[in-house]
């Protein structure tokens, strides 16, 4: 089944994205539980506008203007650094939608600011057509398939754990609900960034 098939939401914000002018990314752990087989009902999404129209088509204008299509409840994560999330309650279902600006200025340098290789593959819900299928448009920038296939948590970059302490935790969190193993260069960075 194509994609956009499978997953019709993707194709309503695909063309709220095309309304707002900005840039729309999947990104993240629904691609990575996706490859898995598991249950998908969080979408993490990186959006790009214009660095002058951040405040006028950024990711937190987008997910406001989201929540509302979908009468969905908005919740603000981070106003600094563009961040929110839209909970959507489709009977016993719960679906959470993640909205965040991009860190940098390309969506390769976005990437490398992500914190684990399984968690950098994204799709360019921009470009997705009809008759897609998410393997066949997958983008995987830091071998991220790779590291799913032999149950390997790495660490992007060296900066990911001093960049965002609680992914010290998420390491060891995905590691528990995948039966992962973290892989020997990350624990050690994560057992020196511990400290500081």
């Amino acid at each position: 089944m194509s994609c956009l098939a499978e997953y019709p939401q993707l194709k309503v914000i695909q063309k709220l994205a095309s309304s707002h002018k900005v840039k729309i990314y999947l990104v993240g752990g629904f691609l990575r539980d996706y490859l898995l087989g598991r249950p998908k009902m969080d979408f993490d999404f990186a959006v790009w506008a214009p660095p002058s129209a951040k405040k006028t088509r950024g990711a937190i204008v987008f997910a406001r203007a989201w929540a509302r299509q979908i009468k969905g409840a908005f919740v603000l994560l981070d106003d600094e650094h563009g961040c929110a999330r839209v909970v959507k309650k489709d009977g016993d279902m719960i679906q959470t939608f993640d909205f965040a600006d991009f860190r940098a200025k390309t969506l390769k340098e976005d990437l490398a600011h992500r914190d684990f290789t399984i968690n950098t593959m994204c799709v360019d819900l921009n470009n997705l057509i009809e008759k897609d299928m998410l393997k066949d448009v997958l983008m995987d920038e830091k071998n991220g398939q790779k590291d799913l296939k032999a149950g390997n948590i790495r660490m992007v970059s060296a900066g990911v754990f001093l960049e965002d302490p609680l992914r010290l935790m998420r390491a060891f969190s995905i590691k528990a609900v995948l039966d992962f193993k973290i892989e020997a260069k990350t624990l050690a960075r994560i057992k020196k960034d511990k400290k500081t």
